[in-house]
């Protein structure tokens, strides 16, 4: 496995390529924006997308999936309870903070502990509501990865008092979902520096 991280859009949000270095396939994470650089990543790498994972609907984490999808027909990704941030752009925060309203679809969406086989890697979705209502953080165990969005920062979480939010139930994903997970565990967050789940443990004060 193959990740490269691009920081994008107005609040530096991590957008993840990943690919397998063999088969040059690749699908990404969130998305945020500046398509036209995720485009000319994809090309360097010369990957073949697959797919798109969204962690959850917010603007800058999914405004650069049409601009994407005029060049790759791949399938969309998000959790269940999350497609009504996505055409809502007072919902997703896209008109109400960015005053530039935006919209976007999905069209396949997850349960909690689905599976997903995309670029030769088996991907766990974790429901982790909190952040949002539908919201889901990837776990890649052969690799010992998880892509958390926005639930589980470095040393925070991600805010709750957004639209859907409601921080008793995030900390309450991260207990259930996140706790459990093997220590030496890389997260890769939806802002900021990877950490390791065992680090977390020791020095975020929400878990």
């Amino acid at each position: 496995m193959r990740i490269n991280r691009l920081v994008v859009g107005p609040v530096s949000t991590n957008c993840y390529i990943v690919s397998n270095e063999e088969t040059k396939e690749a699908f990404i994470i969130d998305p945020g924006e500046e398509a036209e650089r995720i485009e000319q990543k994809l090309q360097e790498e010369q990957l073949n997308l697959k797919a798109i994972l969204l962690t959850h609907g917010h603007f800058d984490h999914m405004m650069a999936v049409n601009e994407l999808l005029e060049k790759h027909q791949v399938q969309v990704y998000i959790g269940e309870n999350e497609e009504e941030l996505l055409e809502d752009p007072y919902q997703n925060c896209s008109g109400s903070m960015m005053n530039r309203p935006y919209i976007t679809k999905a069209n396949k969406t997850l349960k909690d502990n689905d599976v997903l086989e995309l670029a030769g890697m088996t991907i766990k979705v974790l429901y982790t509501p909190g952040h949002t209502s539908g919201g889901v953080c990837y776990y890649l165990e052969a690799e010992n990865v998880l892509f958390s969005g926005d639930t589980v920062f470095c040393q925070s979480v991600g805010r709750s008092d957004l639209p859907t939010g409601n921080g008793r139930v995030l900390q309450e994903s991260i207990r259930k979902k996140i706790v459990p997970l093997p220590e030496d565990m890389q997260i890769f967050p939806g802002h900021g520096d990877s950490t390791i789940l065992s680090y977390e443990k020791k020095y975020n004060p929400y878990f």
